[in-house]
């Protein structure tokens, strides 16, 4: 059941660790005005609560104009408090579309629980999720005097499907071939050890049938390259290693594991422990296990 038309401005109500944001990430990327995030564009610092005010100024203003253009909006925030409602409903009216409310229904003690797990800066005090959660109680019977045309709890959106056929019409509509999905599949592993921004800076350089991968991270005249070796017994053992100058003099190449950001720090800064290089020339394919 999916009873919440489009165009409109969708409003998530919801404690925080509710669940709020993994549902409105169901939408697509452009519908979704993240109070979070904003806060995170103001401040550099999403958790920043001293950055709300300037974040939902910044939230209005996105969303003024996405309705100018009759395009749908979904609100993630806790929108627990009567009259941050009323301001969205009056977005909605003022340019003749409907307002609904999307209700979470995660037990206190859930929400509780989630928000324990959070970082320090993203975890809201305890007595504050109670509070939320009983605003919400105590507001859900009059939603829709409020003005909200469709009134829905999550249990209610049958938001799964939508999703799947979103992201399959995303992939028919790209016309990727098969040697496109094996690159994006293999840049997926450098995201993974490190992290999104040195992924943006990743390529592969070198794709051999029977040869290690071997790729570069590169920003300017900067440049590490790194392979990724899958040649242990076990799975969990395999990762990428960055080429560094051989400490037996040789030509080289030789290779250092490197699995995290610090890793790669400590290759640009030649801050490496030595007993963890391998040359393929000096130790005669000795194995990065054997060689530590």
């Amino acid at each position: 059941m999916n009873p919440i038309p489009e165009p409109s401005v969708i409003v998530m109500i919801g404690a925080s660790g509710s669940g709020k944001s993994t549902l409105t990430r169901t939408w697509p990327a452009d519908y979704r005005l993240e109070l979070d995030s904003y806060r995170w564009a103001v401040s550099g610092d999403a958790g920043d609560q001293e950055a709300t005010a300037d974040a939902a100024s910044l939230l209005d203003a996105v969303l003024e104009r996405r309705l100018a253009r009759g395009l749908t909006c979904v609100v993630d925030a806790t929108n627990t408090r009567t009259d941050v409602r009323k301001r969205l409903i009056e977005a909605a009216h003022a340019h003749h579309l409907p307002a609904a409310a999307v209700v979470m229904t995660t037990p206190l003690e859930q929400c509780l629980a989630r928000n324990a797990r959070r970082p320090d800066n993203r975890r809201v005090p305890e007595g504050e999720v109670r509070r939320q959660y009983q605003q919400i109680a105590a507001a859900r019977p009059g939603l829709r005097g409020e003005g909200f045309e469709h009134v829905v709890t999550d249990d209610r959106l049958m938001r799964l499907r939508l999703l799947l056929q979103r992201t399959v019409d995303r992939l028919h509509a790209d016309q990727r071939t098969d040697a496109d999905h094996v690159e994006r599949a293999r840049r997926v592993l450098a995201n993974q050890f490190f992290g999104e921004d040195l992924a943006a800076a990743f390529t592969w350089t070198q794709l051999r049938p029977g040869h290690d991968p071997i790729g570069e991270i590169a920003a300017g005249g900067d440049r590490l390259t790194l392979a990724y070796r899958t040649g242990f017994p076990d799975p969990m053992d395999w990762g990428f290693e960055a080429e560094v100058p051989c400490l037996g003099g040789c030509s080289g190449p030789a290779w250092v594991p490197v699995r995290t950001p610090m890793d790669l720090l400590a290759v640009y800064d030649d801050d490496f422990p030595e007993h963890v290089v391998r040359c393929e020339r000096c130790t005669a394919g000795t194995s990065v296990r054997e060689a530590v």
